[in-house]
């Protein structure tokens, strides 16, 4: 058996969740190519307008695995289909809505992991129907999610310990870059800006890797982002918060990075920009206009009034 896996949305979340719970019971996993232009050109296309660039892109990702569905031999498309971890802490729309949108979209073989709390579908039985459903045995089903939930968990702990041990020991200047990891890490829209901030010796500090995400699905303990907002029921928004609380000591400055028009990043990132005010920010909407010279123009701007705040503080 061999499932395919798009690149974007909440797959950046669990990378290796997803991956190793497939392999373990035996599936060969594919997964769509990086995003490049073809990829967000059929997402656009597939789209409709008022939909977020970051939800285009899954969509062209998922158009990318059904264009090479029957020549690779994939059997499956897996979606997965996060809605609620609890009464008040829930996700985008966007994250329970890709699945049937898909479904309806695409004629193709798909597979959903519905994760949805408030009716008690918890991860551990989402992991198990979805098994169990491919035909594979109880036992095997629930080693596999164990064994693959931990290696997320080392994971986590392992990119946090490092960007915690980069931070002691940058001699350069620190920004925080409060973003999605499907937004930042992102070959096509991210990735590019982290170059850019790299070559212009910047040590970068990622919001949503923090000392609360460790690993688990429903986080615990998150207290961090209470000193923001008390009343933020956005699972991966609130996870960002955490990181602004708790980097926001170590750097220089922050970078809000978002995808136009998502909803609950354009209110977050209003709300933070209004409260946190300690240090210099910027904050860049990417949209679907794929031009960089005026981007790189405002991230230079940015890093210069850091560099002059330092010297001044220095002097």
């Amino acid at each position: 058996m061999k499932v395919g896996i798009p690149k974007g949305l909440v797959v950046y979340n669990y990378p290796i969740l997803y991956e190793n719970f497939f392999k373990l019971l035996g599936v060969e996993v594919v997964y769509s190519e990086n995003t490049n232009k073809k990829i967000v050109e059929d997402g656009i296309k597939y789209s409709i307008d008022e939909t977020c660039l970051a939800s285009k892109i899954f969509l062209g990702h998922v158009k990318n695995l059904v264009d090479r569905k029957e020549k690779e031999k994939i059997d499956y498309i897996f979606i997965p289909r996060i809605a609620f971890f609890g009464k008040k802490d829930t996700v985008c729309v966007k994250f329970y809505a890709q699945y049937d949108i898909c479904k309806n979209t695409f004629n193709s073989d798909f597979i959903c992991l519905n994760v949805d709390y408030s009716k008690g579908m918890t991860e551990f039985k989402a992991f198990l129907k979805l098994g169990l459903s491919l035909g594979f045995k109880y036992k095997n089903v629930v080693y596999s999610y164990i064994k693959a939930r931990n290696m997320q968990r080392i994971y986590d702990l392992t990119k946090y310990k490092k960007q915690i041990d980069n931070l002691k020991s940058s001699d350069n200047m620190n920004i925080l870059v409060v973003a999605h990891p499907y937004v930042i890490f992102d070959e096509y829209i991210g990735k590019p800006i982290l170059s850019y901030l790299k070559e212009n010796n910047v040590n970068v500090c990622f919001a949503s890797i923090n000392k609360y995400l460790n690993g688990n699905v429903k986080l615990k303990n998150d207290e961090g982002y209470k000193s923001i907002s008390k009343a933020l029921y956005w699972t991966y928004n609130r996870n960002l918060l955490n990181g602004i609380s708790e980097y926001l000591n170590s750097v220089d400055g922050i970078i809000y990075l978002s995808t136009f028009p998502c909803g609950p990043d354009a209110l977050v990132n209003e709300l933070v920009l209004r409260k946190v005010t300690s240090k210099p920010s910027l904050n860049i909407v990417l949209d679907e206009q794929d031009a960089r010279a005026g981007l790189y123009t405002r991230l230079e701007s940015f890093i210069d009034i850091l560099n002059q705040k330092k010297v001044k503080v220095s002097g």
